[in-house]
């Protein structure tokens, strides 16, 4: 993180951006400025803020198309994005959750409603930084990670591989196959470069061949980070292993249960790990 912490300021009003900065400044943080979305863009993929406010209604690209491609770009370290808003219509802040946003404000912007969010919000991403120590490149064509799951589990496992390939990681799951693969050659191939073999067990996947076989390859390699989608019990050859709890899980990176994951795969795939 900057010292002091840099703070990205995205709004197309300059005396919203101007009144932003004060408040920022005198709590003794650096400001940058940008007016309208693609400047934004520009400017966070350059110089990787501690911290974005985004104004959601905005020329160009929106605040939350911003939001996505930020949160979507895997070479890019964790930034914190509060959203800030006039709306007060609950679907912009939905929508604006869905595409990764941290957090929100309303104008007109309560002061210490904003010390207190900006300040929150950095204490996270320090806490990111220490828990995520610097990966090595990966190669072309490496996978970090390879997801087991039921189909009826799909939804809640694209959350997480996206939410995973944020944290810096690659990730396979079989939505990867490409039309015309022979699938069972290509997923042999993908969990045998797979550096972890993350297996999804739930009330689907546990009666599920695949999942049982590509958890056995796991165990028996040594690769298995197994975690769990709901109260299903893991099967016999599977109960004594820790199982990680992500049945309450939200979907978001704020969560208790995704924190602990995150470390975890950080601890196991440390380039100093000895192998």
């Amino acid at each position: 993180m900057h010292n002091p912490p840099q703070i990205l300021v995205v709004d197309d009003n300059p005396t919203n951006r101007d009144i932003l900065e004060t408040r920022l400044k005198a709590s003794g943080y650096e400001v940058i400025q940008a007016g309208d979305g693609e400047e934004a863009l520009s400017i966070a993929q350059s110089r990787h803020p501690d911290l974005l406010l985004l104004d959601i209604m905005m020329p160009k690209l929106d605040g939350i198309e911003v939001c996505r491609r930020l949160k979507s770009d895997p070479n890019l370290p964790f930034m914190p994005i509060v959203l800030v808003t006039a709306r007060t219509d609950t679907k912009d802040v939905v929508a604006g959750l869905d595409a990764g946003a941290d957090e929100y404000l309303t104008k007109p912007i309560d002061q210490k409603a904003l010390v207190a969010r900006v300040a929150a919000l950095l204490r996270l991403k320090v806490l990111q930084e220490k828990r995520s120590p610097p990966r090595e490149a990966a190669k072309p064509g490496a996978i970090d990670l390879f997801i087991s799951y039921a189909r009826a589990d799909r939804g809640r496992i694209a959350d997480l591989a996206a939410l995973l390939q944020r944290s810096g990681w690659t990730v396979w799951w079989d939505t990867e196959i490409k039309a015309g693969a022979a699938f069972d050659r290509m997923i042999e191939q993908a969990i045998t470069e797979a550096r972890a073999v993350i297996v999804a067990w739930s009330k689907h996947s546990v009666d599920s061949d695949w999942v049982r076989a590509e958890a056995a390859y796991g165990l028996e390699k040594g690769k298995l980070v197994p975690i769990r989608l709901d109260d299903a019990v893991p099967p016999l050859r599977f109960i004594h292993t820790h199982t990680l709890d992500l049945s309450g899980w939200n979907g978001g990176n704020e969560a208790e249960s995704f924190r602990r994951l995150a470390a975890d795969l950080s601890e196991r795939l440390s380039p100093t790990r000895d192998p």
